[in-house]
């Protein structure tokens, strides 16, 4: 009997982690961070429940930390088999995932100093960019659309999920003891009228379909409400001889407002001459 087991984003919305069992085969889906406050973030020390070197595979929906993030871990700690997810996604999670371990590295320097002068217990990273280059070895990218064998009874399939670049609805087939079953894995499923993005693919079938709802509760505006409120607060700030300082996630809503930067200026809205963007891994991200 096939059996899914959540181990994140359980009570939260962070820290996405399943384990799927079908026969023999074990495979993990997601292995985020998980991220918030000191508490959150003090459970990816945490040993996973199960033991990574048993983990036949990993599928990934897409590079987001909180989906991928502890994905290093798992490699440090004995996992060797195949991580799949789209190209897209596998070029991302380069970009993070080398971005986290240096945070990381400086986080733990900059806490040692303080330790130093105290006399207290040196801290180590959670990981490093040796463990982050030992798991990028591991992955497999597929294409969308292509029915690929994980392991054993196991098979998956990626859809376009519109979340992010390389952002997939995953497929999973599963044979056991003359029956198929289909699993369906939302990820995190994007908006319509993204700029940059495709809708996400209607499936239209599923024996179980497992979601995530980070924004469940909450209506969202449309995306025309939306653009007149950003151009909105634009010319506010132009006419009073302002700046606009935008925080924003460096994959996904940085290249979305970069867009709809550019679609102001070409239209004779944007009176501001300079857009300066302040992040290394956005510009990564962007080109």
């Amino acid at each position: 009997m096939a059996s899914l087991t959540f181990y994140g984003a359980v009570t939260d919305v962070t820290g996405s982690c399943y384990l799927l069992e079908c026969d023999a085969t074990r495979i993990v889906m997601e292995c985020g961070l998980f991220q918030g406050g000191w508490d959150e973030e003090k459970r990816n020390e945490e040993d996973f429940v199960f033991d990574p070197a048993k983990i036949d595979a990993v599928i990934l929906s897409h590079a987001h930390l909180d989906h991928s993030g502890r994905l290093p871990v798992m490699v440090r700690e004995g996992f060797t088999g195949t991580i799949y997810m789209t190209r897209a996604t596998a070029e991302l999670l380069e970009i993070m995932l080398k971005d986290a371990a240096g945070l990381m590295q400086r986080d733990v320097e900059w806490e040692n100093r303080r330790r130093m002068r105290s006399g207290k217990e040196l801290l180590e990273p959670l990981y490093t960019l040796d463990d982050v280059e030992k798991t990028l070895a591991l992955c497999h990218p597929i294409r969308y659309g292509d029915r690929v064998q994980v392991s054993g009874p196991v098979e998956v399939c990626f859809q376009d999920a519109g979340h992010i670049l390389g952002s997939a609805i995953v497929e999973v087939f599963l044979s056991e003891a003359g029956q198929h079953k289909k699993l369906v894995f939302s990820g995190d499923l994007g908006n319509s009228c993204a700029a940059l993005l495709k809708d996400p693919r209607t499936i239209t079938q599923a024996d179980v379909l497992l979601m995530e709802s980070t924004y469940g509760d909450r209506d969202h505006k449309s995306m025309e409400a939306t653009l007149d409120e950003f151009y909105q607060v634009i010319q506010d700030s132009a006419e009073s001889g302002g700046n606009v300082i935008i925080p924003s996630f460096a994959v996904g809503r940085t290249q979305e407002i970069l867009f709809r930067l550019g679609e102001l200026y070409h239209a004779g809205k944007l009176k501001q001459s300079a857009v300066f963007l302040d992040s290394p891994m956005a510009i990564a991200t962007t080109e």
